[in-house]
């Protein structure tokens, strides 16, 4: 697996709000708060989120809980300097324990809808993760800059901070972050394995 870290993003991340550790459950889901999730049925989750989950064998790990964060619907939202309409979808948060002991939250959510045309709205997202702030604390990912790489055979962003890494891709229009304490070649065996 080839890294690199990059300013042409190899995943368009969603909009959101600039990343908080405090408030946000990683630097990608940065629409809803921590705060948000509710405990949910699996069943129910699927049907409100519109969107079928992604699970591990029981030789990798158990499912303790699942849980979802309403979606939401933003009039005018700020991207750089374009002013645009944004539904964003709920999203569904599941806590693994794994075999091993460690813990997995997987992240998965239907990208958002943005009022632009398909390709204006990529440039337009990519350019605001970028872009620079005199505060890192005002920049869409808090300052820190992913890794690109490719994973489940899409384009992928990564995240690694306080002994954390997140993981983000998507797959049909469906994104998912996957955050473990684990060692990245691991970590990156379980997203492989994940049904």
């Amino acid at each position: 697996m080839a890294f690199n870290s990059t300013m042409i993003f190899a995943q368009t991340p969603p909009p959101g709000a600039p990343f908080d550790a405090s408030k946000h459950p990683n630097p990608i889901i940065t629409f809803v708060e921590t705060k948000d999730f509710t405990p949910a049925v699996s069943d129910q989750a699927k049907k409100d989120a519109g969107i079928d989950l992604l699970g591990l064998s029981q030789d990798e790990g158990k499912r303790e809980s699942i849980a979802i964060a309403g979606g939401r619907f933003v009039k005018n939202m700020p991207i750089l300097r374009v002013r645009t309409d944004v539904t964003f979808y709920p999203v569904v948060q599941q806590k693994f324990k794994l075999s091993q002991g460690s813990d997995l939250l997987l992240y998965s959510f239907r990208f958002p809808k943005v009022a632009l045309p398909q390709d204006f709205t990529r440039i337009v997202l990519n350019e605001a993760a970028l872009e620079k702030k005199k505060k890192p604390g005002e920049m869409r990912f808090g300052g820190v800059a992913p890794e690109t790489f490719e994973i489940r055979g899409a384009r992928a962003l990564l995240f690694e901070s306080a002994g954390q890494i997140t993981v983000y891709w998507q797959e049909l229009g469906i994104g998912h972050t996957a955050t473990s304490s684990l060692p990245r070649n691991d970590l990156f065996r379980i997203i492989e394995d994940l049904l």
